[in-house]
């Protein structure tokens, strides 16, 4: 059943009568000394030394060897060769986290504030319009008057009109009020940032 996958030379496949003699020689075989196994392993290195020496010389071959060589250096840090200091310290001199007195990154605004007496500008807004102002007043109370259409349902389209109309005009009046930036430049060379 398994013969399709014997992967033996065709000289040593047993026939399908002769199992004792198969089992004769695996036994043989068993009862070899480890140096009947070299001598196997140098039969074959001989046989192949083309197909070896083209292996070994193979990228595949220096890649291996130098994995196995950077394999060997990460494993040649042992514990044992660390000082027993190196784990815990016997003085207990502070090493932790709570024993750090420097400053850190985290500690920036305090460094840099430390020897600076900046003091941020307070920018005027100037005197508001009195138009602005009623445009504003006119969008509140129409937002107000939409949200009280939602929870009173007896006045809900008496107030849903009044403050539809009411954002509208606030939302328009804002809008036409509006001066760009063309309208608010001081000289030819003004791009409208203000410091």
């Amino acid at each position: 059943m398994t013969e399709h996958k014997n992967t033996n030379p065709f000289d040593e496949q047993p026939n399908s009568g002769d199992n004792n003699a198969w089992n004769h020689d695996s036994q043989n075989k068993d009862k070899g000394s480890a140096q009947s196994k070299s001598d196997d392993w140098a039969m074959f290195l001989s046989e192949h030394q083309d197909d070896m020496g083209s292996i070994e010389h193979s990228r595949n071959a220096k890649r291996f060897e130098k994995h196995v060589k950077r394999e060997q250096k990460k494993a040649a840090l042992n514990v044992r060769d660390l000082r027993a200091d190196s784990f815990a310290d016997a003085q207990g001199a502070g090493r932790g986290p709570r024993d750090f007195t420097g400053s850190s990154w985290l500690d920036t605004d305090d460094v840099m504030d430390e020897g600076n007496d900046f003091v941020p500008p307070n920018p005027a807004i100037g005197p508001v319009r009195s138009t602005t102002l009623v445009y504003v007043i006119f969008i509140i109370l129409g937002v107000l008057a939409l949200g009280a259409a939602i929870f009173i349902a007896q006045f809900a389209s008496l107030l849903g009109t009044i403050g539809g109309v009411l954002t509208i005009l606030g939302a328009a009046g804002l809008f036409y009020q509006h001066r760009g930036h063309t309208e608010t430049r001081r000289d030819p060379f003004d791009d409208g940032s203000r410091v």
